[in-house]
């Protein structure tokens, strides 16, 4: 049944973990550096730090094509001892107008595939777990994490929250599948934080009967 009768979720908001820095989704490199320099107080970093960052930052946005991140958030610097960094994106999935765009039945076929039901911002949703790196990506990925979420209001938005843990190339440290594993629990407490605004940014505490 549609949603358009009721409120509609136009921005969320969640609880960035300590320790995590946001990256605004579809900000300029410039623009996203400034940003991640305001929220580690830092006013003059390294010429390498601000290379590294921009050019990182500008691959992202290439890879971006559809302009869907609406927010990634990442570890200020690996674990100490462990090597290991972790990421949360957070994207629109637009779904195409049909007659066929049923949001419940595409999620339900998730679930038939083995993905596992559950709940963000008040709404239905699934998560699963994603195969490890790409063969072209230096990192190594310990673990990934995907979740497909319905908006409120929305017959035709889902947003798509990966969980991305690598670990860095030096000699294995001790403990990093302990780490991962710690970075998954703390993905699902975010989760349970996610809260759906309206076009106004007024935090949509009710829902439509349906």
């Amino acid at each position: 049944m549609t949603r358009a009768s009721g409120p509609r979720g136009a921005s969320y908001s969640v609880v960035v973990p300590p320790g995590f820095i946001r990256i605004p989704g579809g900000a300029g490199p410039e623009t996203a550096l400034a940003t991640v320099l305001d929220q580690l107080y830092e006013t003059s970093p390294g010429p390498e730090f601000e290379t590294l960052f921009v050019d990182a930052l500008r691959r992202v946005g290439e890879a971006d094509v559809h302009h869907a991140v609406l927010d990634s958030y990442v570890t200020a610097g690996p674990v100490p001892d462990a090597g290991v960094a972790c990421s949360i994106v957070f994207a629109a999935v637009p779904v195409a107008r049909s007659a066929h765009s049923d949001l419940d039945r595409l999620l339900l076929a998730r679930v038939a595939a083995g993905a596992t039901p559950t709940v963000v911002g008040g709404d239905p949703a699934v998560s699963w777990e994603l195969e490890a790196a790409a063969p072209h990506e230096r990192e190594w990925v310990l673990r990934r994490r995907a979740v497909l979420a319905r908006v409120v209001g929305q017959d035709h938005l889902l947003v798509s929250i990966v969980l991305t843990v690598v670990a860095d190339e030096a000699p294995a440290a001790p403990g990093r599948g302990e780490v991962a594993d710690a970075f998954v629990e703390l993905f699902d407490a975010v989760l349970t934080t996610v809260r759906w605004r309206d076009d106004r940014g007024r935090l949509i505490t009710d829902r439509p009967i349906e």
